[in-house]
């Protein structure tokens, strides 16, 4: 099967300077029981999932390139039984990816695939710039591919009790006697419906992603994308930075996997310092560092789709040849396959590094009690009024903040540890809860310069119950 080729999607670089100079700036997620008689074959099956992979596009109108090779067209008429719960969950859950308004009907409807020699069903939505897959367990008594509808088959799909299902194909041929649809029927418990859909042969195909890097335990993943996803932008002129940056790398010496994840919108920066998994294995999967850009809304669907105690492993394609690399996340079975976004992410190294030897101030605070005296200023504020002055009081160990507009002002006092002096300081507040309220740590701690340089944030003490411990730094700029 050939590799598909896809458009490249132009990207603009993000000035890595443009933190600082932003002072000013205002920005705006009862099986039933299974054929076992092949358990081993089964498990094969569904692993395989990770040697497939899918694609990006710009959000223009999708064309889906006259080189791509679709799926393979075998049979339509397919015959499955299987729990309807379980298979409303899964489409309910592949339905949010199908496109808004899209030029083609196929990349609307969810792709079924029918395996007899495992008895499983796996299901595909794909927009042309990223895709989601799940395989599960079904009784197949007559295999084959059709696509139908996601959106109706997610309707009538929820409204169904939990119980057997069973769906049936048959194609419909037009007066030339060639196959122009396929007419799905689903019956349950009296109930019997129809569906119209597309042969199989019409949905793209998928490009494989082979490279293993790492594998880690999802909650830390998790616990990264909450702290870090939050600050990427939403400027589609600066699409680099619409994503988040992974860089992964191998340390030969203590013989550990580190993954390290950077987002800004130009204003503030997560940076989410080290990921790290023992290894020990001789040969690692990263032979040397890797770099790149993962669109956020792909890790969104991530995140609303991976359970805390699952493993993901991380998968990547590279070539220079390829008009295009991509990244996959599998995790139980699921296959979440990207395109990545192209372009020089800005250094966020370069940003702080050269404040680090100017802190002179540091506050050290609890984080609820500051996120709660944020929130109740926040309610001062709007468009035009967002800024949130902090006055650092070293004598009383006390900080200040407040926040003015045209018909109301408040003023909350918090207790605090304070090195430096008093000190004051003006930033977004929007910006600053952002911040806090990624954090799951009890405490932060901020360092300042200058009024007018950078603002360095860093979780400090416990994380909350739950949450995987993750090293992490926040940087946000100031205001005049």
């Amino acid at each position: 099967m050939t590799k598909p080729k896809f458009k490249k999607t132009v990207t603009v670089e993000a000035d890595a300077d443009s933190i600082v100079a932003s002072k000013k700036k205002r920005p705006s997620t009862t099986k039933t029981k299974a054929v076992t008689e092949e358990k081993v074959n089964r498990d094969k099956a569904a692993s395989s999932l990770t040697n497939e992979s899918e694609t990006v596009a710009p959000d223009k109108a999708e064309q889906i390139p006259e080189s791509l090779t679709p799926t393979d067209s075998t049979g339509a008429e397919v015959e499955i039984i299987c729990n309807s719960r379980e298979f409303n969950d899964y489409i309910q859950a592949l339905k949010t990816i199908i496109p808004n308004n899209s030029t083609h009907p196929i990349l609307c409807n969810v792709l079924i695939e029918a395996d007899a020699a495992v008895q499983q069903l796996y299901l595909t939505t794909y927009n042309l710039e990223f895709g989601l897959q799940v395989g599960f367990d079904a009784t197949v008594n007559q295999p084959g591919k059709l696509t139908l509808p996601a959106p109706i088959l997610a309707d009538i799909l929820g409204k169904f009790p939990s119980g057997r299902l069973t769906l049936n194909s048959q194609l419909t041929t037009s007066k030339g006697n060639e196959t122009s649809s396929v007419t799905a029927t689903m019956k349950m418990s009296g109930s019997h419906h129809v569906l119209r859909g597309l042969l199989s042969d019409e949905f793209p195909a998928i490009p494989n992603v082979e490279q293993k890097l790492l594998s880690l335990p999802a909650s830390v993943l998790l616990a990264a994308l909450k702290g870090s996803l939050f600050a990427v932008s939403s400027d589609e002129v600066k699409r680099i930075i619409t994503g988040a940056y992974f860089q992964l790398s191998h340390d030969s010496d203590r013989r550990i996997d580190q993954l390290r994840i950077w987002t800004t919108d130009g204003h503030r920066i997560a940076m989410i310092l080290g990921l790290s998994e023992s290894t020990a294995d001789p040969n690692p999967l990263i032979d040397s560092p890797v770099q790149f850009t993962v669109p956020a809304k792909v890790l969104k669907v991530l995140e609303r789709n991976v359970n805390p105690t699952d493993r993901i492993s991380i998968y990547y394609n590279a070539s220079a040849q390829a008009p295009q690399n991509f990244v996959a996340f599998k995790w139980k079975n699921w296959r979440l396959t990207s395109q990545l976004l192209e372009g020089q992410y800005p250094n966020c190294n370069q940003i702080i590094d050269p404040f680090r030897s100017q802190f002179s101030h540091q506050l050290l605070i609890e984080r609820l009690s500051l996120l709660k005296a944020l929130e109740r200023l926040s309610t001062h504020s709007d468009k035009s009024h967002v800024t949130v002055i902090l006055d650092f009081d070293s004598t009383h160990q006390q900080v200040q903040a407040s926040i003015n507009n045209a018909i109301s002002s408040g003023i909350e006092v918090i207790d605090a540890q304070i090195n430096g002096g008093d000190f004051r300081i003006k930033c977004d507040i929007r910006y600053l809860i952002d911040t806090i309220k990624a954090i799951s740590n009890s405490d932060v701690r901020m360092l300042f310069a200058t009024p007018t340089t950078p603002i360095l944030i860093v979780p400090f003490g416990t994380p909350a119950s739950g949450e995987a411990a993750i090293e992490s730094e926040y940087v946000i700029a100031p205001q005049e």
